[in-house]
């Protein structure tokens, strides 16, 4: 799972290795421990597509008092992943630093990425 972060000319990948599909009870964590940090001057707004598990019911219910401690979320229009930042992270990713790969393992694969992410600057969290 990965988040792009812009602060004025700063910017920051952070990556948090899960195996298995993503849920929606991991998205929650990992906005509530965002929400934690936030504080409403200056907001901090965090764009998402719509994939089902940034939009479910139980996530909808939190919107609300993480807004109150100045997280926002918004979403991207459907079928427009050329508006995500985090898409072009991913593309050179796979297109330039890992082309054409095939793996003999899921640790090599793990290790290839992890490289490829530390070549982007990545934090690991």
């Amino acid at each position: 799972m990965g988040s792009y972060s812009l602060h004025g000319n700063q910017q920051d990948l952070e990556v948090r290795e899960r195996q298995g599909t993503c849920t929606g009870e991991q998205v929650m964590a990992y906005l509530g421990t965002l929400a934690a940090q936030c504080t409403p001057d200056p907001i901090t707004v965090v764009v998402l597509d719509n994939a089902p598990f940034h939009k479910g019911a139980k996530l909808r219910e939190k919107i609300a008092r993480w807004e109150e401690q100045g997280l926002y979320l918004r979403y991207l229009p459907p079928y427009a992943p050329f508006l995500n930042l985090i898409e072009g992270v991913w593309r050179q990713l796979k297109g330039i630093l890992m082309p054409r790969r095939c793996s003999d393992s899921v640790g090599e694969l793990r290790a290839a990425l992890v490289t490829g992410l530390k070549v982007l600057g990545a934090k690991f969290i």
